[in-house]
């Protein structure tokens, strides 16, 4: 008897369950998807508002809390190995999982079952998420449930587009950029699909620790911002700074505590791209649609690229002799009096939002039926066996 009753227990508690997240997936919006345009128009957007005068603050974002560094000095009393080098960078942000570690600096990794977003400036925590296949209509509802905070989101490549059609950086909207956690490589062509779609997005990187299992090598990832007085939400979302990526020539090398940023002025010059450089630089490339390499220049401080016509957008990358990269936003065409900052959230599809419901609670209601029936025969076999 008792175990009849645990039997029935555990059946009603796992019907439960999927009953709930069938629920949760069915109830997801449908939206409207329209059709990518690209940047166009007379004017081009130039993110960057630096002299060579401007001072740069050098910032960090750690996916490790604090109090994981005290616990794990005391248990394996190694903290050289395992942790990022606090001074390499003027400020220093950490991410939770679903945790703001600092209200003074409130940033965190989006999502129970997957942190597919890094999230800053948000205060509050938004606990939106779909456990198992994801959609991109359940990706879009993801992003628009975070962005009705007004935070900052930055997608992270690696876990968000394992799945399903590889097209989502096309349609995905409300999104300010690409986060790098595991490589610049990974991330780049989809941050060219989407400029190529006429999404005006930025990138941002994580601190690796020392013992990362992707960068053995010991790479430093900074994000550059100009120490002024405005705030660094604001510097991210207009695009005003930039990423750099070095990496130690030596294991006994020690990072300098002074790593002051060597770039001196971008600005746009009768439609040419124009970067210059406090020292000289090994190459400085830019790309254009696709990824496409339009022009290398090498060995130089100052380098110039015209943007033409057809050039919708442009951004540069700058190496330096000891394998020092700079990853810079992008320049983009527009042609009214405001540039695309891809804002808008898409519509909701009324008339597929409910119609997806209706089919979906049916299609729960049958399934259940069966399976409650499908219960109730074998039961009534187990006490009435044939004869």
């Amino acid at each position: 008897m008792v175990w009849k009753v645990i039997k029935n227990i555990v059946f009603y508690l796992i019907l439960l369950v999927l009953v709930a997240i069938t629920v949760h997936y069915v109830w997801a919006p449908r939206y409207y998807f329209p059709e990518a345009e690209v940047f166009y128009g007379e004017k081009i957007y130039n993110s960057y508002d630096i002299t060579p005068f401007t001072e740069w603050k050098r910032v960090g974002i750690s996916t490790r809390p604090p109090w994981y560094e005290d616990v794990l000095e005391r248990v394996t009393g190694d903290k050289e190995q395992l942790f990022i080098d606090k001074d390499y960078y003027d400020t220093l942000l950490y991410a939770g999982n679903q945790r703001i570690v600092n209200p003074n600096q409130p940033i965190y990794k989006q999502g129970l079952f997957h942190d597919d977003h890094f999230v800053i400036g948000c205060k509050k925590i938004v606990w939106q998420d779909y456990p198992f296949l994801r959609d991109v209509h359940n990706k879009q509802h993801r992003i628009n449930s975070v962005r009705r905070e007004n935070c900052l989101l930055y997608l992270k490549p690696s876990v968000f587009f394992d799945d399903y059609r590889q097209d989502h950086p096309e349609l995905l909207q409300n999104y300010n950029g690409f986060m790098v956690d595991e490589s610049f490589e990974q991330v780049a062509h989809l941050w060219d699909r989407a400029l190529s779609a006429g999404k005006y997005t930025t990138i941002m990187a994580k601190a690796l620790p020392r013992d990362h299992r992707f960068k053995p090598e010991k790479q430093y990832r900074i994000i550059y911002v100009p120490q002024d007085d405005t705030s660094l939400e604001a510097h991210l979302k207009s695009g005003n700074y930039f990423v750099a990526s070095r990496y130690h020539q030596s294991d006994n090398e020690t990072p300098p505590k002074n790593v002051s940023s060597l770039l001196s002025e971008v600005k746009i010059v009768r439609d040419s791209l124009i970067i210059s450089t406090k020292a000289k630089a090994y190459a400085i490339n830019f790309f254009t649609q696709k990824g496409k390499v339009r022009k290398v220049v090498r060995d130089a401080e100052k380098a110039a690229c015209h943007i033409d016509r057809k050039d919708t957008y442009m951004r540069a990358e700058i190496v330096f002799e000891d394998g020092t990269r700079y990853y810079l936003n992008p320049a983009h065409r527009y042609h009214d009096e405001s540039p695309r900052h891809n804002a808008n959230r898409p519509h909701k599809n009324t008339f597929r939002t409910w119609l997806y419901r209706s089919v979906g609670i049916f299609g729960l209601i049958v399934v259940v039926w069966i399976l409650l029936y499908i219960k109730r025969r074998l039961r009534i076999e187990i006490r009435e066996p044939k004869s």
